[in-house]
């Protein structure tokens, strides 16, 4: 008997004891990172992709810009392969770009900058974002992906940057 009155006294105690941590001005802690609205700054925020570039393309060739510099690149190939279109260029200075699409333009598949004081942009599937418009044979890809410096010594980067790449093909 004596078990089944301390087993009758020990549920309600425990049951009130977790209840009390629920209660009170105490309460929950206050929410933090996901629903808050708020930025994580544990995490790279990302640049906005530049919406211009002043730098004039040459004919045939495209303009580039990666954060706040700009490059000319005066060679410039397409090709459709595997079904993608992908259009690569350079210039003498060292400057190169490329992008791939899918194969009815429309989607960015990867895009690239490489200054040639060894910065780089780079976006892929799943790190950055980026997309493509046209304006007759004109196209723009516009867009956000990793920056590294490779000036700086550092192979690795979670650093956001914007992009730019603006050109027509050579007929």
């Amino acid at each position: 008997m004596n078990r089944v009155k301390a087993t009758l006294l020990v549920g309600p105690a425990v049951l009130a004891l977790a209840l009390s941590g629920c209660s009170g001005a105490g309460g929950a802690p206050d929410p933090v990172g996901q629903g808050t609205g708020a930025a994580n700054t544990s995490q790279p925020q990302a640049a906005a992709p530049p919406t211009e570039v002043s730098t004039p393309a040459p004919e045939g060739g495209a303009a580039v810009r990666l954060g706040d510099t700009e490059e000319a690149i005066t060679t410039v190939g397409c090709t459709e392969i595997n079904d993608t279109w992908t259009v690569s260029g350079s210039n003498e200075g060292g400057a190169k770009a490329a992008v791939t699409t899918s194969q009815d333009r429309q989607t960015v598949i990867e895009a690239s900058v490489v200054l040639a004081d060894g910065k780089i942009g780079t976006m892929k599937e799943g790190e950055g974002t980026a997309t493509i418009g046209w304006e007759g044979e004109t196209f723009t890809v516009s867009g956000t992906g990793t920056f590294l410096d490779l000036g700086s010594g550092k192979t690795e980067s979670t650093e956001q940057i914007g992009f730019l790449i603006t050109g027509t093909c050579a007929a």
